[in-house]
């Protein structure tokens, strides 16, 4: 049997509900609601950890967070991790990633610096283990280094990936390969860039977001789907291939250029039912859970999440939706290419995101903090081939984790000892609790802050506990509160599934233990 291609669509912060196939009345997502109509619609997938860097690592590799070791931003995947695409590649698939990688560190900004604890003397730097992943070989995707076009020597084969563009960072202010592609075709790209060079004035924006310059022919977003037509007119019949095309969009800031910015009218975009109810004004909150929204609302110009009164709130949605849309038009060009090629009836292509956004629940946007489901529940699609294809909806819940043994499953390939997720269509594996784990706002002013938030979904409940809030912790029924405004942490007549969930936490953590390392004797 023909082995299958595979082309990964991965779109960078975006909440599972602004799709037309999820239910949203107003975004117009045309090319990803037929890849939808044709093939498997989960609606609860979810995050391994709401972040970028270590979710993206949990898709790879498909370990949790505390195993593969990318537990927070700032910390790289191992190099010496096994990824579906190392996997892929072994086997003889040609391999290629296009667009946000986010494997390494995006900064050489100096995290805050660690210290052993207790007292004495150290005779040098000691930590549990010595290998730390810092120096050049872990210096591949530092934005800066890439601007004004200066292309930098990338080590193949990267995470398994032997054909590699980067794009790194979001908006309109985005390097990577993308940067000597945009010099190539503008003089001065950068006199068209940033908030600086917007065309609207400062006093008539919303934070994080501005009118920008650069036309939508110089985009990343066009960028990224430019370069996957590339990759497939590179590739034959008789080798299999897999492509990651990962758009930077519609992660903040929200910069939608051109006609996309105009597409949606804010009067008309429909607000989460929780967007007049604040989280600064939940009283019942502790404040290791208002913490990070106070951050956020002292700094609304950086990566934290903020309040917005109801008329911000609508414009920032409303380019949320517009840079959405600007994707499912490239999606639907490449998809055309891939037509065009002949490779649209061996391949499976599937559709998601890296994690969600609050977009308006509770007044806020961006993520951290609380474990919402806007920001933990993201968008799967899996579109299969020709003679697998079937189209429905799945009720199935799963993560980030479950990705790699899932493609790899699909491939025909083993799941390597180690991957610690399940394959999604193995009817003979029930669906195992989702365990997400977040260290939390605080470490990056502490390194070791106490921070963490866990949550456990199951069987149509939520429940997260705080670290630093050891006296209290959520709990939702989310089949009669989808909108997760009714605590039952401490009501009576939720006990029972309160220690049903604990219970179910403690198993699945411990189902989940590092398994990576093989014994090489029996003693």
């Amino acid at each position: 049997m023909k082995r299958p291609n595979f082309l990964i669509v991965m779109t960078d912060q975006q909440r599972w509900d602004h799709l037309g196939c999820y239910g949203n009345p107003v975004v117009k997502t045309p090319a990803i609601d037929a890849l939808a109509a044709e093939g498997q619609r989960f609606d609860a997938f979810h995050v391994t950890t709401p972040i970028c860097q270590p979710n993206r690592a949990c898709l790879m590799t498909g370990q949790i967070s505390t195993v593969n070791g990318c537990r927070q931003n700032g910390i790289p995947l191992g190099l010496d991790s096994v990824t579906y695409a190392d996997v892929l590649r072994s086997a003889g698939w040609r391999t290629g990633m296009i667009g946000k990688s986010h494997l390494q560190n995006v900064t050489d900004i100096p995290a805050p610096a660690r210290q052993p604890r207790g007292k004495g003397e150290i005779p040098a730097e000691w930590r549990g283990t010595r290998q730390q992943r810092s120096g050049p070989d872990y210096a591949n995707e530092i934005r800066a280094k890439w601007a004004g076009g200066n292309d930098q020597e990338m080590p193949t084969p990267y995470y398994g990936f032997d054909h590699v563009r980067l794009c790194i960072g979001h908006g309109d202010q985005v390097e990577g390969h993308y940067s000597q592609w945009l010099h190539d075709r503008h003089p001065d790209p950068d006199s068209l860039r940033g908030p600086e060079n917007a065309l609207d004035a400062p006093e008539d924006r919303v934070p994080q977001c501005w009118r920008s310059a650069l036309p939508e022919e110089l985009h990343p977003t066009r960028y990224v789907a430019d370069e996957a037509c590339e990759f497939l007119d590179a590739q034959d019949a008789d080798t299999p291939f897999l492509l990651l095309m990962s758009f930077p969009d519609p992660h903040h800031p929200f910069t939608a250029p051109g006609r996309w910015a105009d597409l949606y009218d804010p009067a008309e975009v429909e607000l989460p039912a929780t967007a007049q109810r604040p989280l600064a004004a939940h009283a019942d909150l502790p404040a290791a859970a208002r913490h990070p929204y106070a951050m956020g609302d002292a700094d609304p110009h950086s990566h934290w999440p903020f309040h917005l009164d109801e008329a911000a709130l609508r414009r920032v949605i409303a380019l949320n939706y517009g840079a959405i849309s600007f994707v499912d038009q490239e999606i639907a060009r490449v998809m055309a290419h891939l037509r065009a090629r002949g490779f649209d009836e061996d391949t499976v292509v599937v559709f998601m995101s890296d994690h969600g956004d609050y977009m308006g629940d509770h007044g806020t946007i961006l993520k951290m903090g609380l474990h919402y489901q806007s920001v933990i529940r993201v968008p799967f699609i899996w579109r299969d081939t020709a003679d697998r294809r079937t189209a429905g909806v799945s009720a199935r819940q799963a993560s980030a984790i479950d990705f790699a043994p899932t493609l790899l499953q699909r491939a025909g390939l083993r799941i390597p000892l180690g991957m610690q997720g399940d394959d999604v269509f193995a009817s003979d594996t029930p669906a195992a609790p989702v365990l997400i784990e977040d260290p939390g706002i605080a470490v990056f002013a502490d390194a070791d802050a106490r921070s963490a938030i866990t949550t456990l979904v199951d069987d149509g409940w939520r429940m997260s506990l705080l670290e630093d809030a050891p006296d209290w912790g959520e709990l939702y029924d989310l089949t009669a509160d989808p909108e997760e405004e009714h605590n039952l942490w401490s009501a009576p007549e939720a006990k029972d599934r309160k220690l049903a969930m604990l219970e179910a936490l403690a198993r699945r953590q411990i189902s989940l233990r590092n398994l990576t390392l093989c014994p090489t004797a029996r003693a």
